[in-house]
């Protein structure tokens, strides 16, 4: 799964890359094609994606080899295959379009085209003849470790990308801007009306206000009181002998499933505070000590045979549905924190959004075990 998503980054970036060179010297000044802030054009790495599945079939016997007409006509199909149903869900969610072939002969909506499509035939003979077997064997050199950290690390970066770009496509940043202008307001509003008075302490106590200074007591009280606030919350689940069981099996490093749910639980309740999200509190923290509640050691193959990366979520949601009365939302959360490892699960709430990037963090520190110097509880 690591050496799939590494591959996904690989082609992700050089897709990037070749579109930017392209329409950079087509239109003679820079442009940056990517749909996501970063160096990176997804369509690109689920094509090459497929194209690496492929490779490790016939390299196992399970597909005889393909000559260079089976792949020019497999990479003409499956590029009109991605590009309209890309382009269209970018449109009707975005109201946008990242690609417009209508002046192209032979085009489709506009959404896809023959002659885009030929160059793309041609492109999957370079990729699936030189490409892939040359990232295959660059990836095999890696370490398993490296593999595991550079994957998380991978993960972390594009959910947050993700994040941010969706925020910015939408109403969500206008909305967090508009809470900003007010409070902005309001405290100039207050400074101003205080620093009319000629009383000079008060002035300096205004001062350490409004540009939040804070002594080293106050934080470690305010820490205090966040710790109080969350134990208060999470009390009453680890009276359950179910949440017990998941402290038998390790998850990341030397931190168990319980653990690794805990930390998800603070990080995500922070979070939530510190930005001013205004999250459900009971729905977030209840989905993050579930989002793991899948009951079995995924190290041992014997004890799951399915895909575990892609299937816990939904086994996890099924456990907590049976032994605990969960909302709809808290389930949508639980079944969409792998996204975009699982790219059909996309989260529909705060909630889901918040818990989705506190597990990749919380994965990334534990598996590299710095917990208690980045801040979570185990």
């Amino acid at each position: 799964m690591n050496r799939y998503i590494v591959a996904f980054f690989i082609f992700s970036f050089l897709g990037w890359v070749w579109e930017s060179i392209y329409c950079t010297i087509l239109d003679r000044k820079w442009a940056n094609r990517g749909f996501l802030y970063g160096p990176i054009c997804p369509i690109y790495g689920f094509g090459g994606l497929l194209g690496l599945s492929l490779f490790d079939l016939i390299k196992a016997g399970h597909l005889p080899n393909m000559n260079w007409a089976l792949i020019f006509i497999l990479g003409f199909i499956v590029s009109m295959i991605l590009e309209y149903p890309t382009s269209w869900a970018l449109e009707k969610l975005f109201g946008a379009r990242w690609w417009d072939y209508t002046d192209v002969p032979l085009n489709i909506n506009g959404r896809t085209s023959v002659p885009t499509s030929i160059g793309f035939g041609l492109g999957a003979i370079l990729i699936m003849k030189f490409l892939i077997p040359l990232i295959d064997k660059g990836i095999a050199l890696l370490p398993g470790l490296l593999l595991d950290i550079l994957s998380l690390i991978l993960i972390s970066i594009i959910s947050a990308d993700a994040t941010l770009t969706i925020s910015s496509l939408t109403d969500f940043q206008k909305y967090v801007a508009s809470i900003d202008e007010a409070f902005q307001n309001h405290m100039t509003n207050i400074v101003d009306r205080v620093y009319s008075f000629p009383n000079s302490y008060l002035h300096n106590v205004i001062q350490r206000i409004a540009v939040f200074k804070f002594s080293e007591r106050k934080n470690k009280i305010a820490k205090q009181v966040r710790e109080k606030q969350f134990i208060e919350l999470i009390k009453d689940y680890y009276k359950s002998d179910i949440i017990k069981q998941m402290d038998n099996y390790i998850q990341h490093g030397n931190t168990t499933t319980l653990e690794h749910c805990e930390n998800v639980a603070w990080i995500s309740y922070l979070i939530n505070e510190k930005l001013h999200l205004n999250a459900d509190e009971k729905e977030l923290i209840e989905a993050a000590l579930f989002h793991d509640l899948y009951l079995y050691d995924w190290h041992d193959k014997e004890s799951y045979q399915g895909n575990h990366a892609l299937n816990y979520p939904d086994i996890a949601c099924e456990n907590a549905i049976k032994h605990f009365e969960i909302s709809e939302k808290a389930q949508e959360a639980i079944r969409s924190h792998m996204w975009p490892l699982k790219i059909s699960k996309i989260p529909k709430s705060k909630e889901a959004l918040i818990i989705s990037f506190a597990d990749k963090y919380c994965a990334l520190i534990e598996t590299i075990r710095l917990n208690k110097r980045f801040g979570l509880r185990h």
